[in-house]
């Protein structure tokens, strides 16, 4: 972006700040004035240079006529929605009332709607404190103001970081999160119910252990009259993954649930079962039945082997459900088709519905596909004792055209989303995992080997302020990509769509 869309993002997102101040002010709603001053100050810092801090959270109480200070360059300002000449005289006089004029040098007064045309300075100036400097002009100041100042901003990267502390605050997600926060009775100390990223899982009681039994000669040489064939160049030997992989594959047994370890081959199926095709791979003679925890609880490189014991089924039960492993990223994400394109999913949490999984990234000049964009989870598993829980953090994944390989936009994209999305969004992602992964319907046979359960909320009084431990980011660069119109996903903001 340059220059000019920067101040066209800033003032269209300022003009969103002033009419939802004044539609909550019109009903009588004044709890968004008070997240307006914690807003304020790292825009005002960034504009103005100064040092600002909420008076009224730094000062743990209401500090009189003013609500954000920088005492070391001695500026004060009032922030409030009233632009009446009676509210800047009142300012005034409990200013110098409260001998502020002794510790700040200027006294802005913010208005977060808009202030009027015109203020008499004669009667302004019956209540200014002796010897202390203000006027109308240029010390009652609104988003007009500061849009003028910002105008004036001749670096792209301060312009970059006011444009992204805007974006924040007031995008089309972050304004209806907000309503619903405030509808509902925002920074009250009623309870909330929150959801840790985790759900529990169950797992067969006994994990088998079997020594390798593979004639790595013949499957060498089949795999390398198989390369020859398509042009490609033979290899002399196979390292013990890829070997067990190939055997599996030579016994039409596709599946990822095993794990090696000293030559072993480790997995929920239960070898000492005929008709189970793992059992053509190792020796028969040496497999073990053993009890998971008498694994997982030996020492914590075993814990470690079945962690990843744990990550391979999953592996297994995601493809069942149209999701891929992508190594590169250590990221489960849903596949596109051949050809790719745009992707939706059925599922299930209170109700049934449709959710779009892959979305294409349209270039808006060209009109032709950028890339594609996938939700896709990272993976992570922790136990209490005998209690086995996966953790879910929600993640996009932007492939290339063809589908696959990673985007080279990706980090430019990734940025951009995460700056639209909050905390609810993510929220909803997971919860949207963890009952697509969760659910089994009459046509479709339960995976047998890793069973993940609902989520389980945890009652929690007083609620959390997100506000309080989540600040905008604005440190990071920007890397260049394509223009595309990179929307925030909405479909799972229905809440009736989970169970309650």
């Amino acid at each position: 972006m340059n220059r000019i869309d920067y101040i066209n993002k800033i003032t269209t997102y300022a003009a969103r700040f002033v009419l939802e101040v004044e539609g909550f002010n019109a009903i009588g709603n004044y709890h968004i004035n008070i997240h307006a001053e914690s807003f304020l100050v790292p825009v005002l810092n960034e504009v103005l240079g100064l040092q600002l801090e909420n008076l009224n959270a730094t000062q743990h109480k209401n500090f009189p006529a003013i609500d954000l200070a920088d005492f070391k360059n001695r500026v004060a300002i009032q922030v409030t929605s009233t632009s009446s000449l009676e509210k800047i005289k009142n300012t005034l006089e409990t200013f110098g009332r409260r001998n502020l004029h002794h510790q700040f040098d200027v006294l802005y007064i913010y208005i977060i709607t808009e202030k009027r045309g015109q203020y008499s300075d004669a009667k302004i100036g019956e209540v200014i404190p002796q010897g202390f400097a203000f006027n109308s002009l240029d010390h009652v100041i609104d988003k007009d103001s500061i849009l003028q100042k910002i105008n004036a901003i001749s670096a792209t990267p301060k312009l970059l970081t006011i444009a992204k502390l805007y974006e924040h605050e007031f995008s089309d997600i972050q304004i209806e999160q907000r309503k619903r926060k405030f509808e509902s009775g925002y920074l009250n100390s009623e309870a909330e119910n929150i959801c840790p990223n985790m759900v529990r899982i169950s797992f067969p009681t006994h994990v088998y252990k079997a020594d390798l039994n593979i004639d790595e000669e013949t499957i060498t040489a089949k795999l390398n009259e198989f390369l020859a064939s398509i042009g490609k160049r033979t290899v002399k030997k196979l390292k013990p993954a890829k070997l067990v992989r190939r055997a599996l594959w030579e016994n039409n047994a596709m599946s990822t649930d095993w794990i090696l370890h000293e030559n072993c081959l480790y997995t929920f199926r239960d070898l000492t079962q005929s008709n189970e095709p793992f059992r053509k791979i190792v020796d028969i003679g040496t497999i073990t039945p053993l009890e998971c925890s008498e694994l997982y609880d030996r020492n914590d490189a075993a814990n470690r082997v079945f962690k990843n014991l744990l990550r391979n089924t999953l592996m297994q039960l995601c493809h069942k459900k149209g999701i891929q492993w992508y190594a590169p990223r250590s990221t489960f994400r849903f596949a596109n088709t051949k050809p790719p394109a745009v992707k939706q999913v059925r599922w299930k949490g209170k109700k049934e519905a449709t959710k779009t999984v892959i979305f294409e990234m349209i270039n808006k000049k060209e009109g032709h596909v950028i890339c594609y964009r996938s939700l896709a989870f990272k993976a992570s598993f922790l136990n209490f004792d005998t209690a086995w829980y996966l953790i879910i953090n929600p993640t996009w994944s932007f492939t290339n055209p063809g589908g696959y390989h990673e985007s080279r936009f990706e980090s430019a994209y990734m940025s951009g989303i995460k700056r639209l999305e909050n905390n609810n969004s993510v929220f909803n992602y997971f919860r949207f995992f963890s009952y697509y992964l969760a659910y089994v319907d009459l046509f479709t046979p339960e995976f047998p080997y890793l069973k993940v359960h609902t989520p389980e909320p945890i009652s929690m009084s007083p609620s959390l302020i997100e506000a309080k431990w989540n600040p905008v980011k604005v440190s990071e660069k920007d890397i260049d990509a394509p223009p595309a119109d990179l929307q925030v996903d909405t479909e799972l903001e229905d809440n009736k769509l989970f169970e309650e």
